[in-house]
């Protein structure tokens, strides 16, 4: 006889972050809860973030990468926490100043959140350009007062080499890194990415991926 498919399945609720939903898990002869964002803490993430519009003719002033913001809960942070982000960014021939990225960490999400991480570039030259960030950190240590520290990466891939976005790399690829000095990550609950392309920069950005695992 062959098999019958069910005519109907019961509908299926997925549990949302509220703290009155919890998941139940059986325990011998007992039960324990926990809630959904627990559970996710629990097992390290990924929290996540993206942009979803396109930004035009910016980042001549320090701009807070829309989409690399990424909320962890307070006191979260561990040691081996990873942050990364990826972004697109293509520039105008305007715009000769030193690329500048910076590594935010606060309770905001703007350039108003403390500069943890600053990792600049060779000068741009007058050359339209185009090409994809990608950062990469990890908490090295954590904890209050300054015994924090972040170590971060960050690559720029782009069309031309040593021209364009930056001057830096002689194949179209550069790599720099750095090392934050020691800051409080007890109470920073969100971290993401900000750049400042400098004087006369116009660039334009599509898409922004960010990335936490705890």
């Amino acid at each position: 006889m062959p098999d019958t498919k069910p005519s109907a399945f019961p509908s299926l609720t997925l549990p949302s972050a509220a703290t009155d939903q919890y998941i139940v898990i059986p325990s011998g002869g007992s039960a324990s809860k926990i809630t959904l964002a627990g559970l996710q803490q629990s097992l390290g993430g990924p929290y996540r973030n993206a942009s979803t519009s396109t930004v035009s003719a910016g980042y001549a002033a320090d701009t807070y990468m829309a989409g690399s913001a990424v909320t962890v809960p307070a006191g979260a942070w561990k040691v081996g926490s990873q942050y990364s982000c990826a972004f697109d960014m293509t520039k105008t021939g305007a715009g000769t100043a030193t690329p500048i990225f910076i590594i935010r960490m606060g309770t905001l999400g703007t350039t108003a959140d403390a500069n943890i991480l600053q990792i600049n570039f060779s000068a741009g030259t007058a050359n339209a350009d185009g090409g994809l960030i990608q950062v990469w950190c990890v908490f090295r240590t954590v904890g209050s007062g300054t015994s924090a520290v972040l170590q971060g990466s960050i690559q720029i891939t782009h069309g031309l080499a040593a021209t364009g976005l930056t001057s830096q790399g002689a194949s179209g690829s550069a790599l720099s890194v750095g090392t934050s000095a020691g800051f409080n990550s007890t109470t920073q609950t969100i971290i993401g990415v900000s750049f400042l392309g400098g004087a006369s920069f116009s660039g334009t950005n599509t898409m922004v991926q960010a990335t936490v695992i705890l």
